[in-house]
């Protein structure tokens, strides 16, 4: 018996396109302005490059993914196989570009203020570390996806289980960092630490669905599952992470003027 995709998951397709459409929009125009403003970049500024920056964000990247995977349940309501396999691997690679954001956002608060590609306050080994906790995060979802679309169970475990012991490890680091950089940081990058540590709850619903998606009841299916619990566990969850996380952008690098919060933190929270 043919797949189709209930009334129910055609309307939360049409939620999902009008509200990451916004997402999309609202990113680019502030994104455009920050990139134009601060310019981190080695790379000499242009119009150019401060649109491809604007555009392919990594929330940019999301909504894309989001608008393309709702786009194909609307557009053909009895999907083939492929089509199934398509937007299983669009709904569950979306999360990588929220994990990486959260990286970004973090390595962006040791330059809070500042302009141009100047050095970050954090240090060198916490810079490496952001940027590390990446791959085991990439590679890790890679394998789920690969190794269920092709019914690799080995594949699928272990790069659950990799991907379950990274999350918990970027968390923790996330959580330590909260309390060590206060020392260094600007006010303003401290704000977007702590903002982006108020996302990773958020964040972690969405995990939890994820893996429930892989490993628990039928309607924990990325794509034919109960669309009231996707709506409350990816749907809600990764808007508001990616509120949480746009507003740490803007607390970091305001677009409507340089106010303060790019002292250094008071002594006596230190």
């Amino acid at each position: 018996m043919a797949t189709s995709f209930s009334a129910e998951r055609q309307d939360v397709a049409i939620v999902e396109i009008a509200l990451f459409s916004i997402i999309q929009v609202v990113q680019f125009i502030t994104r455009f302005v920050q990139e134009w403003r601060f310019w981190h970049h080695k790379k000499n500024r242009s119009i150019g490059r401060c649109l491809f920056y604007s555009w392919f964000g990594l929330i940019g990247l999301l909504a894309q993914l989001r608008i393309a995977g709702s786009a194909m349940a609307l557009a053909n309501p009895q999907p083939s196989k492929s089509a199934l396999i398509a937007e299983y691997v669009l709904q569950s690679i979306g999360l990588s570009p929220l994990l990486f954001e959260v990286s970004l956002v973090l390595l962006l608060s040791g330059q809070a203020g500042e302009i141009g590609p100047r050095k970050s306050t954090h240090p060198k080994t916490v810079r490496f570390a952001l940027h590390f906790f990446r791959f085991p995060i990439f590679i890790s979802l890679v394998a789920v996806i690969v190794g269920r679309c092709i019914n690799i169970r080995a594949g699928d475990i272990a790069g659950s289980f990799v991907f379950v012991i990274s999350f918990i490890s970027f968390c923790g680091y996330i959580a330590i960092l909260a309390v060590k950089s206060r020392a260094y940081l600007t006010v303003a990058g401290y704000q977007g630490v702590l903002l982006t540590l108020a996302a990773l709850p958020f964040l972690a619903v969405r995990v939890i669905y994820f893996l429930l998606g892989e490993y628990g009841p039928p309607g924990f299916k990325q794509v034919i599952g109960d669309s009231c619990v996707a709506v409350g566990m990816v749907l809600l969850m990764e808007a508001i992470v990616v509120l949480i996380l746009f507003t740490a952008r803007l607390v970091m690098e305001p677009i409507w003027y340089f106010g303060g919060g790019y002292e250094r933190v008071p002594s006596e929270w230190n």
